[in-house]
C-alpha cells in the first residue's frame, strides 16, 4: 500500500516541478510568475519528501535495501538536488553575486527535472508498468 502513495506524492512532485519551471520559463511576463514559481515548486519539494518518506517506510516494512538500485540512488540524488535547489533560489535575493546563484539555481533545477523523470522511468520498469 505505502508502494502506491510512493507513486501518487512522486508523479504529483514531478508535475509540480516541471509545472514550476514551466512558469519560470514561458510565464515570466506575467508580473505574478515568481510567486507561482515559488509555489508551486515548494509544493513539488514537499511531495517529494513525502514520497521519500513512503519509499523509506515501505522498504523498512519489508525486508528490501534501500539503495539496491539505480533506481533508488537517482531518486536520493534528485531529492538532495531540489533541496539544493530551492535553496539556492531563495539564497539568490540575498547573495552578493546574484548572477552567479541564479545561474547556478537554473542548471540545478534544469538537472532535477532530468533526473525526476529517469527517476520515474526507472521506478516504472521496476513495478513492471514500463
Amino acid at each position: 500500500m505505502l508502494i502506491v502513495f510512493h507513486l501518487s506524492f512522486m508523479s504529483a512532485a514531478a508535475i509540480c516541478l516541471i509545472a514550476g519551471v514551466s512558469v519560470a520559463m514561458f510565464l515570466r511576463k506575467n508580473k505574478n510568475w515568481l510567486n507561482m514559481h515559488k509555489t508551486i515548486n515548494l509544493t513539488g519539494v514537499c511531495l517529494l519528501s513525502a514520497g521519500a518518506i513512503m519509499a523509506v517506510a515501505g522498504v523498512a516494512s519489508g525486508s528490501g535495501d534501500h539503495f539496491a538500485g539505480l533506481h533508488q540512488r537517482i531518486g536520493l540524488a534528485v531529492l538532495v538536488l531540489v533541496s539544493l535547489t530551492a535553496f539556492l533560489g531563495f539564497y539568490s535575493f540575498k547573495a552578493a553575486n546574484k548572477s552567479a546563484v541564479r545561474t547556478a539555481h537554473r542548471w540545478a533545477g534544469r538537472v532535477s527535472i532530468i533526473g525526476i523523470l529517469t527517476a520515474l522511468v526507472l521506478g516504472l520498469r521496476m513495478i513492471g508498468i514500463l
